[in-house]
């Protein structure tokens, strides 16, 4: 993995331009890389930095940490510039402005600003937002609305760092997220987006995180965006007695945001950082994924339309899509089927338990049905190009196999509690 002095290298223009995965130790290291990037622009013109943080109380700890690391940053950039034959150590070089956003989004600084004593204590005023919504592509937008303008008429080049543990509320469009990528290149000089963020969960466009309730020390787990790494899942939501909940990371960013920053000539930052909070933490910790060995599992950052076209034209990821709509307990809430908690009262557990058999013996003829359309596909397997796709179609195939097992013992287990249930004591 890249350390803090492989990341500071300066590799030029063509090299660093849309780096939708950039693997990093922390945000020392991907401080460093973007301490590098400014430098690199700012031998050809002025800058305009906007910081634009998450709001969301998860991130409260990681705004603590760029805090303490923020002035290294500037203190390398002003170092570096006074040394730099190319650039001015003029101070109203570099400009920076720092917002936040949750459900808005929110001016901390006042008006761009050269004070970096200013700046960091702009980042202790970001306030927590209660809403729990993330609307980071409309944050962006607002942020290309007010400061692209700004930059072309002092001839500067904005920059927009983006700080941020969530996919985002706000991106499952597309339309909003082709907005950006357009805003961010026309009219004037381009405007490239970079983000300090998370790994998208595998496949999977919630995670689920532990939130301690500060008054009475309760956890609960509170559902997050972070994710799918591509266009749309192309895994299973359904664990074969309801819908997912495990938290297993892709290896990549999630396909909005790797998107921006591919198309604008930015970076995705992929922050390494062990989160304990997380829910299923004991498998995440059994299963690292090696970046460089994922790399011919890249989904396709493409356009949601174009996205679409591609998969129509292949019959085998049509079926893997069509397997994927049927088993979604998002489309269908009948897949959610009771597996704890039932009545030790004999009546109440028998209207339940009655209700969860028939649930479940529905619920296996969709599992037969997704067999089916997958192995009438079976014989494409081999003809399909994207390794991707052929990592989507089996562990499709292999789960809806497992999963009419866990249905079967299911069915067995509830048929034999309704028909000889023990008596009561």
């Amino acid at each position: 993995m890249p350390g803090l002095g492989e990341l500071g290298t300066d590799l030029g223009e063509m090299q660093i331009k849309g780096e939708p995965t950039a693997v990093t130790e922390g945000y020392g290291a991907a401080l460093g890389r973007i301490t590098q990037e400014l430098l690199r622009m700012l031998r050809e013109e002025k800058l305009l930095v906007v910081w634009l943080f998450d709001e969301s109380e998860s991130m409260k700890d990681d705004q603590k940490e760029i805090r303490e690391q923020f002035h290294k940053v500037y203190e390398e950039l002003g170092i570096a510039m006074e040394r730099d034959s190319k650039t001015k150590a003029d101070r109203e070089t570099l400009l920076t402005v720092v917002d936040s956003f949750g459900e808005s989004i929110h001016a901390i600084t006042p008006k761009p600003t050269a004070d970096i004593a200013e700046v960091r204590a702009a980042i202790d005023k970001i306030e927590v937002d209660r809403s729990g919504t993330e609307n980071v592509f409309s944050a962006l937008m607002k942020v290309l609305d007010q400061y692209k303008p700004l930059a072309n008429k002092t001839h500067r080049k904005l920059v927009i760092i983006v700080v941020t543990d969530e996919s985002g509320d706000d991106g499952l469009q597309g339309s909003l997220v082709d907005d950006v990528i357009a805003k961010a290149g026309k009219s004037g000089k381009a405007a490239p987006v970079y983000i300090l963020g998370r790994e998208a969960v595998f496949g999977f466009p919630k995670a689920y995180m532990r939130w301690t309730d500060p008054k009475y020390g309760l956890s609960h787990w509170l559902e997050i965006d972070r994710g799918p790494e591509s266009a749309m899942p192309e895994a299973l939501q359904f664990d074969g007695l309801h819908r997912r909940s495990d938290s297993h990371p892709s290896g990549f960013a999630p396909f909005d945001q790797a998107r921006i920053t591919k198309e604008t000539g930015g970076i995705f930052f992929v922050l390494p950082h062990e989160e304990e909070n997380l829910h299923d933490q004991a498998a995440i910790d059994k299963r690292k994924f090696a970046f460089l060995d994922m790399k011919q599992y890249t989904p396709e950052l493409v356009t949601r339309r174009k996205y679409e076209e591609m998969r129509n034209r292949s019959k085998l990821r049509t079926a893997v899509w069509e397997t994927v709509k049927l088993l979604s307990p998002f489309l269908d809430d009948k897949l959610d089927i009771q597996q704890w908690d039932y009545s030790s009262q004999v009546e109440r557990f028998k209207e339940n338990g009655q209700a969860a058999f028939d649930r479940a013996l529905r619920d296996m003829g969709l599992l037969n049905q997704a067999v089916q359309i997958l192995e009438k596909v079976k014989p494409l397997r081999e003809k399909e190009e994207s390794q991707r796709w052929r990592a989507n179609f089996d562990l499709a195939y292999a789960q809806v196999l497992a999963y009419r097992v866990r249905m079967f013992q299911f069915l067995l287990a509830m048929d034999a509690y309704l028909n000889h249930l023990p008596p009561t004591k």
